[in-house]
């Protein structure tokens, strides 16, 4: 899942008004970070540059300690590896900042989140490559405690599609982690009973699927007879040497008695530790443990591979436009001045990990913080500090791309567009209302974004038009924009997840008004309509029957609880760091919200009904029927949008 910056903090927002509180955790007082064992070692061999490779240690020391000390982050971890050598391994900061344990880039373990898909996916592999599964096969086929449903005939979901982002299920991530690894499901219960809808036919959009990669996890263990943690750790980690590495929960004492902490920032010193890295959907991210030595390691073996797993890994499997960077298994590709190579992320509560291999250079960078960062900046650190390594050690390419050009079909892409991944069933649905890209003309063929930039520093973007719906980024890296004749924005720097445009009546920005015009308009009659009865009575006016007074009451009520459901999203909302660890795990205040958005729902026929009444029998003066009309309208209006946006309890 990927959001930006401030505004992307407003995306987690989004995604979490849906979601719910953690159980409380204290604060800390924040140490000065101490220094941590450092290991380098000096190249040699393709891919090295000897003339940058002396600095290389002291850039990425300077970057780090100005992540940590500026974005408020306890600790990093970074490796490069090059030449089929560890180049740079190298801790920073603390571990746990109660105790002020050095990262140790050997021994400190880190979560690493979403970047357990690419072990998901080297599993995979390694059994298309045996023989053993049809990656085009209907994964029934190959599946016993689980099932797919049968959703679009003659459209069977594959092992394909699950590996590239496009089997088509809904995004639902709402409780789906635990705060101890004790309480985890097994893998095939959790796929059963939390089974999203499938909303789409495979193959079609690539949507960044969650699900689809632990049903992979599945897949692997029912294939292998052996448990997906244990078949990983036999022939991914075992063979790599990637002895402190582990998919196991709880994990062995070993790992566990080095774990690295996870933090947000908490007032202007402290820290508050993060929660909910352990979960039932291993094979997509929670519970996943390694070090950055260990992740060293991988890297090297996987640059040096020339198994039929790494050439599955590591070869367009999927590209949404022909045009613009495609997706491996598990890997994203990777394009930047000139140079090309694969990308994966990770982000779970408290820990962020970036991961880029450049192949035709033997150059591997991977880089984790334990914290948040402010602004919940960490996640764009680890991938600036890795374009900064990668600038170092590897010479910008010849950049091949057309010429700018005159698009006069310009004005057809402009609009509003949302991406796929945002649910269409679940809570999660919450995310379409701020994580919208708006796309406008800009000059004569060129066009202006916002909202796609993962960049906290620059949320908008302009493009230059190459032609036929192509546009490059000006002055930035050489990012693409390409528009689809199905109605898709395809962004260079999210291949996994694509934009799909949005019909005026969709537009969240006028969903955000709706919502805002009715609860504003619910809370003022929840003072106006009790004030006007109690001057009417103590003016001795009390002649109205009892209809119109129960429809004021009804009224007042709508008021009450739009109120109320406007304060407990405000406190979901308020701190986007504390968002990103009560998506999955869910809360009572998440409750409170569905609970209070359920009853205005419920609230909302009968003030529309007093309204009618009002009208139909007479009841008060013509200022006083127009204004409740305007009160049952916006009743109206705010039921739409939560019944919209499943911001009501479930059935």
């Amino acid at each position: 899942m990927r959001m930006t910056p401030i505004r992307v903090l407003a995306a987690r927002a989004a995604m979490i008004i849906v979601m719910a509180t953690a159980v409380a955790s204290g604060s800390v007082t924040a140490p000065a970070p101490a220094p941590a064992p450092a290991h380098a070692v000096a190249p040699t061999g393709p891919g090295s540059r000897p003339d940058s490779l002396g600095s290389l240690a002291s850039l990425v020391d300077t970057a780090v300690a100005e992540y940590l000390a500026d974005d408020r982050i306890p600790g990093a971890a970074v490796t490069v590896v090059a030449g089929g050598r560890t180049v740079l391994s190298k801790g920073y900061g603390v571990a746990d900042v109660g105790r002020r344990t050095p990262v140790d880039p050997d021994r400190t373990g880190f979560f690493l989140g979403s970047l357990a898909k690419l072990f998901t996916a080297q599993a995979a592999s390694q059994l298309v490559a045996d023989g053993r599964v049809d990656p085009g096969a209907d994964v029934n086929d190959s599946l016993r405690a689980v099932t797919v449903p049968d959703t679009y005939p003659g459209r069977p979901v594959t092992l394909h599609h699950l590996l590239t982002h496009t089997a088509g299920f809904d995004s639902d991530l709402v409780g789906r982690t635990k705060v101890r690894p004790e309480d985890v499901e097994p893998l095939a219960e959790s796929l059963t009973v939390r089974r999203p809808p499938r909303v789409r036919p495979p193959g079609v959009v690539a949507a960044y699927d969650n699900y689809g990669y632990a049903l992979a996890g599945q897949l692997v263990a029912e294939v292998s007879g052996r448990s997906f943690p244990a078949y990983v750790d036999e022939h991914v980690f075992k063979p790599q040497g990637m002895t402190r590495s582990t998919l196991a929960q709880p994990q062995p004492d070993a790992v566990a008695a080095r774990l690295a902490h996870g933090y947000r920032p908490d007032g202007t010193t402290g820290w508050v530790e993060d929660r909910g890295q352990y979960g039932a959907w291993t094979p997509s991210g929670p519970g996943a443990v390694s070090t950055a030595a260990d992740m060293g390691r991988w890297m090297t073996g996987r640059l040096a591979g020339a198994s039929a797993a790494d050439r599955l890994m590591r070869q367009v499997q999927y590209r949404q436009d022909p045009r613009s960077p495609g997706l491996g298994y598990g890997f994203e590709e990777w394009r930047r001045g000139g140079r090309s190579g694969w990308f994966k992320d990770g982000d779970i509560s408290g820990f962020h990990s970036n991961l880029l291999l450049v192949p035709d250079r033997g150059v591997g960078v991977f880089v984790v913080f334990n914290g948040d960062g402010t602004d919940g900046r960490a996640g764009w650190n680890g991938k600036e500090l890795i374009h900064r390594i990668v600038d170092a050690l590897v010479p910008a390419g010849p950049v091949s791309a057309p010429a700018p050009a005159v698009d006069a079909a310009v004005d057809s892409y402009t609009g509003t567009y949302r991406p796929a991944r945002v649910s269409r069933t679940g809570l999660m649905a919450v995310e379409g209302l701020v994580s919208a890209v708006t796309v406008e003309r800009d000059g004569g063929s060129g066009l202006r974004t916002v909202g796609l930039s993962a960049d906290p520093d620059r949320p908008e973007q302009r493009w230059s038009a190459l032609g036929g719906g192509l546009f490059r980024e000006r002055d930035a890296g050489g990012g693409t924009l390409a528009f689809t004749g199905n109605g898709l924005l395809v962004s260079s720097a999210t291949p996994s997840t694509a934009y799909e445009r949005l019909a005026w009546h969709q537009s969240p920005a006028l969903h955000a008004g709706l919502l805002l015009f009715g609860l504003g308009v619910l809370a003022l009659g929840a003072i106006a309509f009790p004030a006007t009865a109690l001057l009417r009575r103590s003016r001795g006016r009390t002649g109205h029957p009892p209809g119109a007074r129960a429809a004021r009451a009804l009224a007042a009520t709508a008021g009450l609880t739009a109120i109320a459901f406007a304060t407990a999203l405000a406190a979901v909302v308020a701190d986007g760091n504390r968002m990103m660890e009560m998506v999955p795990l869910g809360s009572a205040l998440l409750t409170t919200v569905t609970v209070l958005g359920t009853v205005l729902v419920l609230l909302t026929p009968g003030v529309v009904a007093g309204a009618l009444a009002a009208w139909l029998r007479g009841w008060w003066s013509l200022p006083g029927r127009l204004v409740f009309g305007c009160t049952a309208a916006a009743a109206l209006a705010t039921a739409v949008m939560l019944v919209h946006y499943h911001l009501v309890s479930a059935p």
